[in-house]
């Protein structure tokens, strides 16, 4: 691999620190069963039931699974994924078991090694897992194909469909359905909730839900939700056209990357790829460069995989929450406002709740609304009924935009001394 700036070394020397295991490549985990490759979606093909806790940093008094299942990718082929299951020690019930929130973490990485499974962290901590785990909720959550598992049962490459979100809809449902086979206790009854592209998810898996139902879902939340490419602001849309590369060329194997990519585009995903890159050093890579040609929207592939991928202007079963910051620096809220105005057009009659944060960025949209999305999965699951048609409000923040925390100032690090935790 070619030399990279130190900047790019920094963060991909910290982005590797904070692996669980030295890299999801050399974690047995991750391998997948000779003898599986014809379970149905849903299967479980592998599973930790308890994880050694010590090499994760997860709030006290909870408790990890991970497990290998079957999914399906976008055009409909097998493939293997892995989750994991975060348990609190006292859950909240339904009348047949635990109660489960189905959790699609926002972008991690393209590559292997951004399976949230394998960070001590859970990747989003925080801001989305552990709040919920806290809460009570058995937090199931997919790490996307191709994260984490890198080959199917038959020795072929996974490759991760970035941003194709009824893909990631599919590790979704089959996430849940192969936790329930394999944990008895739990609830048939489900919430999932997402953000960034976690949010994409969310959105797909309602649209899902309206073409092939699945027993037992509640509703959906998309938080800081991905929509469409074309309405997103630079240089975050160069970035994320050239990412979903390789999943467009797994889709449609006619299309080439160097027909949208430059040269430089196409050097920078080749060492994202060879690299195990994840968000930061990603962006240290990719920002800067000119990355695609100037065309590269027209593009005939192009067009048709973001018409099957993209969120909005479609059916889907409700209820529905949609929430955005107004200042999200990296996905618009403009993209946002004009998907769900076509959805709430289309469906005028479904559950559709749309919340926007004024002055809130990207991330920091899951804890400024932590209170609404953790209330309203409780209502779904105490059977609470949901307005129908498009309710749309804007939060009215009680003191003044310049007193607020605008972005997380923090990380979270082992503890190895008694005065680091109080």
């Amino acid at each position: 691999m070619e030399s990279l700036p130190q900047p790019v070394l920094d963060a991909l020397e910290f982005e590797r620190s904070n692996y669980a295991a030295a890299s999801a490549k050399d974690d047995s985990f991750y391998s997948v069963p000779k003898d599986t490759s014809s379970a149905a979606p849903g299967t479980p093909l592998k599973v930790e039931k308890d994880v050694d806790v010590s090499k994760f940093l997860i709030p006290s008094a909870t408790a990890l699974s991970r497990i290998l299942y079957q999914s399906e990718d976008l055009t409909g082929k097998r493939v293997p994924a892995s989750a994991f299951i975060l348990w609190p020690y006292v859950p909240r019930s339904q009348p047949d078991g635990h109660a489960v929130v189905v959790w699609a973490h926002g972008t991690s990485s393209i590559t292997v090694e951004g399976a949230p499974s394998n960070h001590k962290n859970l990747w989003q901590h925080f801001l989305g897992p552990y709040p919920l785990a806290l809460q009570g909720y058995v937090v199931v959550a997919p790490d996307y194909a191709g994260l984490g598992v890198q080959e199917d049962a038959t020795g072929t490459p996974i490759v991760h469909q970035y941003l194709a979100c009824p893909s990631h809809a599919n590790d979704a449902i089959y996430a849940v359905k192969a936790a329930q086979e394999t944990f008895p206790e739990l609830s048939q009854n489900f919430v999932v909730i997402g953000h960034s592209q976690g949010g994409g998810t969310a959105w797909a898996t309602a649209q899902r839900q309206a073409e092939k139902p699945t027993a037992g879902y509640l509703g959906a939340v998309a938080i800081s939700p991905v929509t469409t490419l074309l309405s997103q602001p630079e240089p975050f849309r160069s970035a994320l056209a050239t990412a979903i590369c390789p999943g467009l060329t797994s889709t449609f194997p006619q299309f080439r990357p160097e027909d949208i990519l430059t040269e430089d585009g196409q050097r920078c995903l080749r060492v994202i790829t060879e690299s195990g890159a994840g968000v930061a050093s990603s962006i240290a890579i990719l920002f800067g460069a000119k990355l695609l040609k100037e065309d590269w929207a027209q593009n005939e592939y192009v067009k048709r995989y973001w018409a099957l991928i993209s969120n909005g202007g479609k059916a889907f079963d409700g209820p529905l929450l949609v929430m955005h910051g107004e200042a999200d620096e990296t996905l618009s809220v403009d993209a946002t406002n004009e998907a769900v105005a076509k959805t709430a057009a289309l469906v005028p009659a479904s559950s559709l709740e749309y919340i926007t944060l004024p002055d809130v960025t990207h991330a920091p949209a899951l804890q400024a609304s932590q209170s609404i999305w953790m209330d309203w999965i409780s209502d779904r699951f105490a059977g609470k009924e949901a307005r129908s048609g498009l309710q749309r409000t804007t939060i009215v923040r009680p003191r003044p935009a310049p007193s607020y925390q605008v972005a997380q100032s923090w990380y979270l690090e082992p503890a190895s001394q008694f005065f680091h935790a109080p």
